[in-house]
């Protein structure tokens, strides 16, 4: 189910129970990551919704890549929001 919005629900439970050690901007930018490989797909109808970004080398891959650059995402989307 593409886009972030319909995942955000979990994200804000989980927040709300683990506060200071969960950074729901960080995990925000791991469902755009997740999602841009369904995006393209609908662009253009090529390839497959669920592609390799859904398999779980690939979703690893992915994760690995949000949390090394969620925080510093955040803090540029902060900054160009001036917040």
């Amino acid at each position: 189910m593409p886009f972030t919005p319909l995942h955000m629900g979990p994200g804000i439970l989980i927040k709300a129970l683990l506060q200071g050690s969960f950074s729901l901007m960080v995990f925000g930018w791991a469902q755009i990551v997740m999602d841009v490989q369904p995006l393209f797909v609908l662009i253009t109808g090529d390839g497959h919704m669920h592609g390799f970004s859904h398999t779980y080398v690939g979703a690893t891959l992915l994760a690995i890549f949000s949390a090394l650059s969620g925080k510093y995402m955040s803090e540029l989307g902060l900054k160009i929001l001036r917040i």
